[in-house]
């Protein structure tokens, strides 16, 4: 699986400031690392999945609740604990004006690794379809059912839609020098079921050592979400806050040059990464981001029918642009950059 699809799946900020990931135990459990099993054991279906109509493949997590008695931390490093084995049916329907049209069978896959941390690694089961997410009104809904027992769990979304950019055009190179001090500014319209929008501008570049092997690299730059008050989203930033976000992410190394052209797949070194996301995982962000008042106790949040998880849509939406001669300069003359030997 590449690296672009594995961003794809697991970002939301960074992407969205954390992944979205099982971690409901920590929240039914509390912080203690040690309980008591106060009940017979009951199976809880989990089901993570963001449903994105500009992915190829789009991919659903689904896990399992678990008890037992010790530390739930030790636990949760075995894979048997979270997952369950090759005993679900998963499905995706699609719904359109009330009315079912269609569904598939999500396949099982373990082709991305999972990241360390509290859960086991880096070994993950995920389900996957490659048909595609449509635009046209239709709400999904997804079916999990456990084929030995019967339990079932489901949960439902509307698709958010594609973003439109205003400006920077495709036909606009990347101007950073004759508008300043005034800032440059993305705009851009948020498509319908949107609650909230993001970006992040990614910069491409290619690292080349003293022997000229060449290693693809970016920094991305992230920035604040948004509630929609309108539909119309400007996101704003500056000549010297832009350079000097590279100089403080890219270092100084004596015998390199980067460069930005020649990228693979057609890359531009700017891209812009447009993120807009639906109420409910507005909601749930907002429900997990770490606050420092006195009370730190959250009230769970979930969209999963006789289950638990988050099953909702975002898009990601990206567009590559390329830095006009005035702005290739700078990279030569600004103290943030001008030691970091780039060139075009």
């Amino acid at each position: 699986m590449n690296t672009e699809k594995k961003y794809r799946f697991a970002s939301m900020k960074n992407l969205l400031r954390s992944a979205i990931a099982f971690c409901l135990f920590s929240i039914t459990f509390g912080c203690s690392t040690d309980f008591d099993v106060i009940a017979p054991y009951k199976e809880v279906i989990v089901i993570n999945g963001l449903l994105d109509p500009l992915d190829s493949v789009n991919y659903v997590r689904v896990t399992k609740a678990f008890l037992g008695e010790g530390n739930v931390y030790q636990m949760a490093q075995v894979a048997d604990s979270s997952y369950y084995a090759d005993i679900l049916d998963v499905k995706l329907e699609r719904w359109y004006a009330g009315g079912f049209e269609d569904s598939v069978t999500m396949v099982r896959t373990t082709e991305i690794d999972r990241d360390s941390g509290a859960f086991s690694y880096p070994f993950q089961i995920l389900y996957k379809t490659n048909v595609p997410i449509l635009q046209d009104g239709s709400e999904y809904r997804i079916v999990v059912t456990n084929k030995q027992t019967g339990e079932k769990a489901y949960s439902k979304t509307k698709i958010v839609r594609d973003v439109h950019v205003n400006s920077p055009t495709p036909s606009d190179s990347i101007d950073l020098v004759s508008s300043y001090p005034a800032p440059t500014i993305v705009n851009f319209d948020a498509g319908a079921n949107s609650a909230f929008v993001d970006m992040i501008i990614r910069f491409h570049y290619r690292d080349i050592d003293p022997n000229g092997v060449s290693t693809e690299k970016y920094v991305d730059w992230n920035f604040e979400d948004k509630d929609l008050s309108s539909s119309v989203v400007p996101y704003k930033f500056y000549k010297y806050n832009f350079f000097q976000m590279l100089g403080t992410n890219i270092p100084v190394r004596p015998g390199y040059t980067r460069r930005c052209d020649s990228l693979t797949l057609a890359k531009f070194p700017f891209e812009y990464i447009l993120i807009a996301g639906s109420e409910d995982l507005q909601t749930y962000i907002q429900l997990n981001t770490p606050t420092s008042g006195v009370v730190q106790d959250r009230p769970m949040f979930t969209t999963v029918q006789n289950g638990l998880g988050l099953f909702s849509s975002r898009v990601l939406h990206s567009e590559y642009r390329f830095p006009n001669h005035n702005t290739q300069l700078s990279f030569d003359t600004i103290s943030y950059v001008r030691d970091l030997n780039f060139e075009f």
